[in-house]
């Protein structure tokens, strides 16, 4: 076997053209690592935040991007037990990135066996994508029976998810998104009602269908204009959960808003309960799969990229030309 693999490097922050495909050793595993043949990468919109070092963490440098990865085992380290062996297919969780390489080294204990009726390239929206939806319901809102649900960016990769789990979960679904387009993917996947936040004062639109009251709960990334918004969409003693920022740009409500309204806000990071909770997140990552199993859950088929179009990938992510999960493969 070859001893060398292509890899897609970030050795300074900036542009998509700073993604440079080069040539690179394969890695050896560590005691209780697992080095796996990668098929899909997952690409998500934290990895153009990490190439501006726009992260709410530093990026050091040079720096290879991907936090999830789909493949097979083809050698294990020490300690390493079943279900971890040669030959098995796994989704492998990367905290501290790597992913964009025709082979990764993964610690087995943020690895899952890919069920055989799951595609590889759907798979990778499980880890990022579905137990971040599914934590945030279960963990973070906790419950949503008979609640009324703000989801923004609801054509997106966690978006598309949280609507369907939102409703599984016995929420009324109010979904946002950039387009019309977008918002249809939404209305598929069975949200109760749809609006475009690129329009002005949307927030009273919120209001008019939803018997003119406020939301209880809102799940918000986008930022900006949108997170001011979404806070003026919230019902008195609503929750405000956010996991992101996508525009870059800071909402500018007023704390006292919060007081006045009684409103709360949560922050949500997937990397907290990977790290320090990781059999909570393992068993939101088992909910997930589960559903997908038993065909409850639905994973629009990803954008799919070649490896060496990595660049690609993420202009696209960042001109919302994308919806669901986006892909890299290694034999595209």
């Amino acid at each position: 076997m070859t001893k060398t693999m292509k890899q897609v490097q970030l050795n300074q922050y900036g542009s998509p053209n700073e993604l440079k495909l080069v040539e690179t050793n394969i890695p050896q595993p560590k005691a209780g690592e697992v080095i796996i043949k990668v098929e899909a990468i997952g690409v998500n919109y934290s990895d153009t935040l990490r190439r501006r070092n726009q992260y709410f963490q530093p990026t050091p440098l040079p720096y290879v991007l991907g936090s999830e990865a789909v493949g097979q085992i083809i050698s294990v380290g020490q300690g390493v037990a079943e279900p971890y062996v040669i030959g098995a297919t796994v989704l492998a969780i990367l905290p501290f990135g790597g992913g964009y390489s025709e082979f990764v080294s993964a610690n087995a204990q943020y690895c899952v066996p890919l069920p055989p009726n799951i595609d590889a390239k759907k798979a990778t929206a499980i880890f990022v994508q579905g137990s971040t939806a599914q934590l945030m319901i279960s963990q973070v809102a906790k419950d949503l029976t008979d609640k009324t649900v703000l989801i923004n960016a609801s054509a997106g990769g966690v978006g598309s998810l949280l609507v369907q789990l939102a409703k599984l979960n016995g929420a009324k679904v109010i979904a946002t998104s950039s387009s019309d387009d977008k918002l249809k993917v939404a209305k598929a996947n069975g949200a109760d009602e749809t609006l475009n936040y690129s329009k002005e004062n949307w927030s009273e639109k919120v209001k008019e269908v939803n018997n003119g009251n406020g939301v209880d709960i809102a799940f918000e990334m986008v930022g900006g204009d949108v997170y001011n918004e979404t806070v003026k969409s919230l019902a008195p003693g609503g929750h405000l959960i956010v996991y992101g920022c996508a525009s870059g740009i800071q909402g500018q409500i007023h704390p006292e808003h919060f007081v006045d309204e009684n409103i709360s806000q949560s922050g949500f990071n997937l990397a907290f309960y990977i790290t320090t909770k990781t059999q909570v997140w393992q068993e939101a990552l088992g909910v997930v799969i589960g559903l997908i199993a038993q065909g409850k859950l639905k994973i629009e088929t990803p954008k799919t990229f070649a490896l060496s179009d990595a660049a690609e990938a993420h202009r696209q992510i960042e001109a919302r030309k994308t919806t669901g999960k986006v892909v890299l493969t290694t034999n595209a």
